[in-house]
């Protein structure tokens, strides 16, 4: 991850054009063209659809972008800018580690098969006792469920608030 302490992030975050340009090279996922970039945002910021945008329209992005936006983003080594080709891409740090709201939610603890599987097995239990085993109590039965409710709600909220899942807001971000 590059080397920006949060101040230095939450000015370069604070301006509304330098997220576009993050999101819109995030989605692309690939490099793009200063005019297709000036002319996306260009398009968000009037409310209308890349092919309705004026030359005006998308001039005065472009002209912001290549002035101000882009060597902010670039100094700071979140974009790569080739001034020849007028071509903008996430710098290859950026691209592959992203920032946390770039990534997507870890699908290796899916707490709510986990919540689920519980409470077959505590029906189960239910059940079992009804049908079969009456010398089990149901007392036991309430504290192996409540028990198991327990750990199950801690082991998500430990794996929550160390920051091994993260949220898909990189959407949120650009509002």
């Amino acid at each position: 991850m590059i080397d920006l302490s949060k101040d230095e992030l939450f000015r370069i975050l604070s301006n509304s054009r330098r997220r576009y340009i993050i999101y819109y090279l995030h989605e692309a996922g690939d490099e793009m063209s200063l005019k297709q970039l000036a002319a996306q945002i260009a398009a968000v910021e009037n409310g209308t659809s890349v092919d309705e945008v004026t030359d005006e329209e998308r001039q005065r992005v472009y002209i912001s972008l290549y002035q101000t936006h882009l060597p902010k983003l670039e100094e700071a080594g979140i974009v790569s800018y080739d001034d020849e080709e007028r071509i903008v891409a996430l710098t290859p740090e950026i691209a592959s580690e992203g920032f946390f709201w770039m990534r997507t939610e870890d699908e290796s603890r899916p707490w709510a098969t986990y919540y689920a599987i519980l409470g077959a097995v505590g029906w189960l239990a239910i059940l079992a006792r009804a049908v079969a085993l009456e010398a089990l109590p149901w007392f036991a039965i309430a504290v192996l469920v409540s028990t198991a409710i327990l750990a199950l709600a801690g082991a998500q909220y430990l794996a929550e608030s160390s920051g091994e899942e993260t949220t898909d807001s990189f959407e949120t971000l650009i509002e």
